[in-house]
């Protein structure tokens, strides 16, 4: 790459200010610090170009990006001198433990000469402080190298600038890009956490013979001896000298006696010494740190100091750490007598530090601090890539084939459910739950009791159920509920007000997952949705009478477990990506839902109003309710163990030949039949009437199906175009209800026609009517319908499907004359067999005049 390629990489691509410099002398042939505020103009830069500036070396302007996909960013330079620099930052990022690993993610330079002065390159969202070098040390330690971190950070434009690739080192040789030329770019929380990385290397290493606050002591700084070399902070040496300076000599000698005495030490013991500038810069922020702290620069040191203690106390009762399947950073970690996983930037875990420290020390933490804190164990954290990632559940959880239950008490105690029994269990270090405390609550003790089962009989009691298999359907629903990892049916309670709709719910969240709200209503804004069903396992909606297609497919996928979506925060372009499994009920007078993903996975339950004289009091079912639970749950946990004896003796079992929509579910369901004592195939069989009757609620809310099974009484088969179709059908509905094909619910066009068939493919072939879409005859999209026997095996082989069909009609019902048509987009119909023609009403009933048959309403 020449000189200009380059240097428009870094103008173009990643849209930093580029300058031209003699890279060997490193002197600029412009003032730099003219563009460190703003963008170089585009035409500045095409004249330097066209003038070969750059032909001696390209230098950039670390700092705010003004240009490009990056533009707004800020490009972080981290500078490394040395061997020792290297490890140490190489350190925190896990298994890229290597600079090659490094420059395979982002983008570094260097000069072959010397592999171990490093230039690294970040994009970031949050501009990291300057840092210019570690520490001082003594003279006679100078010649070991490699003992302290050389680590220098720009990321603002008046932080300096970087000679870059294909710039000529002073030494002869020349910068390259050692790998990848696409730079990671962080956001907010990482642009931090690279930071307190950065941050710890500082106060890990502080050069020198340290005191125990881990700073050289100010009197060796004034020794004869002592050196500072250039990249190992000689600006914190000489503000830490002009203080000690000005707090004893304040009161002998004036300001500019001082100053100059800080002068000869910048001149003595600076290799090389600070420049009149830099100098002068040093000297205002010593004064203005002496009055506005009015503490030294030992004792804030000293502090941070002191937070790194506090640091080191926490970690010190970590029993794990990770991350959970949405990149939050979590702890396991004792608390009074038992273990809790806690996310590392909760409030909890905040208030745990605070009452660490102050019950030991007396002391009480502000927020500044204790977010440096927390910040510091993300920092460590975030580059690692040995840190393990885990899953955790709400509820209801599995480790191989034994299942656990989330009592969410005070004691973090869960119910263990193996083959051999089930118990309560404290102090259990693998992380298996998360918890939103404001939306659960504790669940009971349960109980083992010889007499479960009659209590359970009880419970099922309290619910207003029409027949004994709505009743069988139910019962095994709700133990499917405690079963994680498996896909739930969406229970859909219908019918008039008064049945008990709203109880039922209540009463199942309350056994399965108890918390703050017993039901929900829909939000409009999805990310509300989302956010719901992330906090709580068992999600039921009071009261529903539309769902839009958005949360219908947000619900679907909740229930199937393929993930969603949404957004950080409206400042940010982050997602946070959600995947998990739920268990969603939806109540309302009608099935309010009719899309066939949403059918096909639902479990609808209908129920009648509830005479007065049955009527029970609230208050009474709840007491009823509360005196139940415990062996109810005890009861629940009895069948779980069954259900894992049943898995474990029978494994490999083919539970159906013929797997229903939600398998998983109907095969635990089935299994959880048997184990209650039910007989053979006694739920599937049940399940599959369910499924039947769901399936007769799609046609029925749908025009497009019944208009077609209409079309179709008379035929075998039918081959066509979409706009045939289209044309066909709407002569059949406007028959049905003219004001059908004027609503929604009736497709635009023959392409949306396409669509909607699809959707009920399925629904129609258990009627058993067979569509093919998709297919082409002499260049032409066709649609072939069949019409099969029941006891028939589709086939599209066995079909006459080379030509459109033109088949002999035979005579419909009494309502619909399949023989008119209307005439283009007018209120005109024509009939095929004769010449007659006329509105709607006198057509579907004239005497044809070829003696066909007559079709009167």
């Amino acid at each position: 790459m020449n000189f200009n390629d380059a240097a428009d990489f870094w103008f173009y691509q990643i849209g930093v200010n580029v300058i031209s410099i003699d890279s060997k002398e490193k002197t600029t042939y412009v003032k730099w610090s003219e563009f460190q505020d703003g963008p170089i103009s585009e035409e500045q830069y095409i004249r330097w170009k066209t003038e070969e500036a750059f032909n001696q070396g390209i230098a950039i302007i670390a700092g705010k990006i003004w240009r490009g996909k990056y533009k707004g960013k800020h490009l972080a330079c981290i500078d490394i001198d040395n061997k020792k620099g290297i490890e140490e930052f190489l350190s925190h990022f896990g298994k890229v433990d290597t600079i090659d690993k490094l420059a395979a993610k982002t983008i570094v330079e260097w000069h072959k000469d010397n592999p171990f002065k490093v230039h690294i390159y970040f994009v970031v969202d949050k501009p990291l402080t300057k840092k210019s070098g570690i520490s001082v040390y003594k003279k006679d330690n100078i010649s070991n190298k490699g003992e302290i971190p050389a680590i220098e950070v720009k990321s603002e434009g008046h932080h300096g600038i970087m000679i870059v690739a294909p710039s000529i080192h002073m030494n002869g040789f020349a910068y390259e890009t050692l790998g990848t030329k696409v730079p990671t770019v962080l956001n907010v929380e990482q642009s931090e956490a690279l930071e307190n990385c950065i941050n710890q290397i500082y106060q890990t290493y502080g050069g020198g013979q340290r005191n125990s606050n881990g700073l050289i002591p100010i009197k060796d700084l004034f020794k004869a001896d002592f050196k500072v070399k250039e990249g190992n902070n000689r600006h914190e040496a000489l503000l830490r000298v002009m203080e000690s300076l000005i707090k004893r000599l304040s009161n002998i000698y004036p300001e500019e006696k001082i100053k100059d005495l800080a002068w000869q030490y910048n001149l003595n013991h600076f290799e090389p010494p600070l420049d009149d500038k830099e100098f002068d810069r040093q000297w205002n922020d010593a004064k203005r740190f002496i009055v506005k702290n009015g503490s030294s620069v030992e004792e804030k040191l000293r502090i941070d100091n002191e937070e790194i203690e506090y640091l080191q106390d926490i970690k010190q009762r970590y029993v794990s750490i990770f991350f959970d399947q949405l990149n939050r950073l979590y702890v396991t970690i004792k608390i009074n007598n038992h273990i809790e996983c806690i996310p590392i930037d909760s409030n909890r875990f905040k208030f745990l530090i605070r009452k660490e420290i102050l019950e030991n020390e007396s002391k009480t933490l502000n927020d500044d601090k204790l977010d440096r804190i927390i910040k510091s164990i993300q920092a460590e954290m975030v580059f690692d890539e040995t840190i393990e990632h885990k899953e955790l559940n709400l509820r209801v959880a599995s480790n191989g084939d034994i299942f656990y239950y989330d009592l969410t008490n005070l004691k973090w105690e869960i119910i263990k459910i193996a083959h051999d029994g089930w118990e309560i269990v404290k102090d259990i270090t693998i992380p298996l739950f998360k918890r939103y405390e404001k939306n659960s609550k504790p669940q009971v003790y349960p109980k083992k009791d010889i007499d479960n089962s009659k209590y359970f009989k009880e419970f099922l009691n309290l619910f207003n159920l029409r027949s004994q298999k709505d009743r069988l359907l139910l019962e095994i629903y709700l133990i499917s509920l405690f079963i994680p990892g498996i896909q739930k049916a969406i229970l859909v309670m219908k019918g008039n007000g008064g049945g008990a709709k709203t109880t039922t719910f209540s009463l199942i969240k309350n056994i399965v997952d108890p918390g703050t709200i017993d039901t929900l209503s829909f939000s409009s804004n999805k990310n509300d949705l989302i956010q719901a069903l992330e906090h709580s396992y068992v999600n039921y909606f009071d009261n529903v009478s539309y769902i839009s297609q958005e949360v219908s497919d947000t619900i679907c996928r909740a229930v199937t477990g393929s993930g969603d979506s949404k957004r950080e925060l409206y400042t940010t372009d982050g997602v946070f990506v959600y995947k998990f499994k739920r268990c969603i009920g939806i109540n309302g007078i009608n099935v309010v839902n009719t899309k066939p993903d949403f059918i096909d996975r639902s479990l609808i339950l209908k129920v009648e109003r509830i005479p007065e004289a049955k009527r029970r009091k609230e208050e009474e079912i709840k007491k009823e309710f509360e005196r139940l639970k415990p062996y109810v749950l005890g009861y629940i946990f009895d069948v779980l163990v069954k259900y894992l004896r049943y898995k474990e003796k029978y494994k490999g079992e083919v539970i159906f030949k013929n797997l229903p929509r939600m398998a998983d579910f109907a095969e635990s369901c089935e299994i959880i039949s048997r184990c209650l004592g039910y007989s053979e195939n006694a739920f599937i069989n049940a399940y599959r009437e369910n499924i039947d009757n769901q399936n007769d609620e799609i046609i029925e809310a749908s025009p497009i199906a019944e208009s077609i099974i209409i079309f179709m009484e008379n035929k075998k088969q039918w081959v066509g175009t979409p706009t045939q179709l289209y044309q066909y059908l709407g002569d059949i509905i406007s028959q049905v209800d003219s004001n059908l094909k004027r609503s929604a619910f009736w497709p635009k066009g023959p392409n949306r026609l396409t669509y909607k068939i699809n959707e009920i493919i399925p629904n129609l072939l258990k009627r058993n009517i067979e569509i093919v879409t998709g297919d082409k005859i002499n260049g032409q999209r066709v649609i072939t319908i069949r019409r099969l026997d029941s006891n028939q095996t589709s086939s599209r082989k066995d079909s006459d499907s080379n030509k459109l069909s033109d088949s002999f009609i035979e005579p419909l019902s009494n309502y619909i004359n399949p023989y008119i048509h209307r005439r283009g987009s007018s209120d005109t119909f024509e009939c095929e067999r004769c010449p007659l023609t006329g509105d709607i009403h006198f057509m579907k009933v004239h005497f044809c005049t070829k003696n066909l048959t007559v079709l009167s309403r």
